[in-house]
């Protein structure tokens, strides 16, 4: 009987301790990831070239989630990238552009800072769906005229030709897939020829588009990276339309590159094994031994449907 009630006891004090952990401790410990990018043809004169990648700020009033971000841009700030990408969900609804402002406005790079909007930040979301939106709607230009006041550009189905050290680097901006806002073609239309070409979208499903393979470099969101991650299984859940190993991470189709960013912050305050992060990302020239296989573009179908 007494050994029952200390195992019983020892058990308890266990998932308390996990669930502390989880909810109080690493959605708040924003770790910087370093990554060396390998790219074949990277030209010789970007290799070194320094992108920070950020996502799914989840922007509201709460101080809990106001200092974070804080944490996020500053730590940014402080390795001092080249350029600053963001895939999405810069708020937790559009009732909170408000909050995004003073939050990002220190965000600054040598190339710029540019960002593309998540499903978010358009209320497309699952409570929406369900119960209608509760916050007000609002337009891309309302989002550009808010974000005026920062360095952040938002690139929506359109895309940026940058000279870096005499060599053109294309960054094309997605709009988010999932609330189906993409318009790919349109984003990528006009950009070659080039040196380096990045995409940018919210969720990692855009590698599913017709013309996905553009790219040498996708950015993503949106996964949050499951928020847990269970060691042997990985995520058991994930918010993407085929592969649940599309969570988080750098993976490969084809000759294209897809990392996956486990975001800043997060609709659900809680994390396990899958803390914040902001990437810091190195590009140099060669293989990428290190991402993971997908399906190559010839296995994926060429239709599409917005997970909502």
């Amino acid at each position: 009987m007494i050994t029952t009630a200390v195992i019983l006891w020892g058990l308890f004090v266990l998932v308390a301790g996990l669930v502390a952990y989880a909810r109080l401790i690493e959605p708040n410990r924003v770790v910087v990831h370093q990554l060396s990018i390998a790219i074949p043809h990277l030209p010789l004169q970007l290799e070194g070239l320094r992108i920070a990648h950020l996502s799914d700020f989840h922007s509201r009033p709460q101080r809990s989630a106001q200092r974070l971000v804080r944490r996020a841009v500053r730590q940014t700030r402080h390795q001092e990238p080249d350029l600053v990408l963001i895939t999405g969900d810069l708020s937790h609804g559009t009732d909170n552009i408000d909050c995004v402002v003073p939050l990002i406005a220190d965000l600054d790079a040598k190339y710029g800072v540019y960002a593309v909007l998540g499903n978010h930040d358009w209320n497309c979301t699952l409570g929406a769906y369900l119960y209608g939106p509760s916050d007000s709607p609002v337009t891309l230009a309302q989002w550009r005229q808010a974000l005026a006041q920062t360095n952040v550009q938002i690139l929506e189905n359109t895309s940026r030709r940058l000279v870096i050290d005499e060599q053109v680097v294309v960054i094309a901006g997605v709009g988010d897939p999932c609330s189906g806002h993409d318009d790919l073609p349109a984003a990528i239309e006009g950009t070659e020829p080039a040196g380096l070409k990045i995409m940018l979208a919210h969720s990692p499903d855009v590698v599913d588009l017709p013309q996905a393979d553009w790219a040498d470099l996708i950015l993503a969101g949106h996964t949050h990276g499951g928020q847990c991650q269970l060691p042997g299984i990985g995520s058991p859940w994930a918010p993407v339309w085929r592969f649940r190993r599309r969570a988080a991470g750098l993976m490969q189709f084809d000759n294209t590159l897809l990392y996956v960013s486990r975001g800043v912050g997060a609709g659900v305050e809680a994390r396990f094994l899958c803390p914040p992060e902001v990437t810091i990302m190195t590009l140099t020239r060669g293989h990428c031994q290190s991402a993971r296989p997908l399906p190559g573009y010839h296995q994926r179908t060429d239709s599409y449907s917005p997970t909502g």
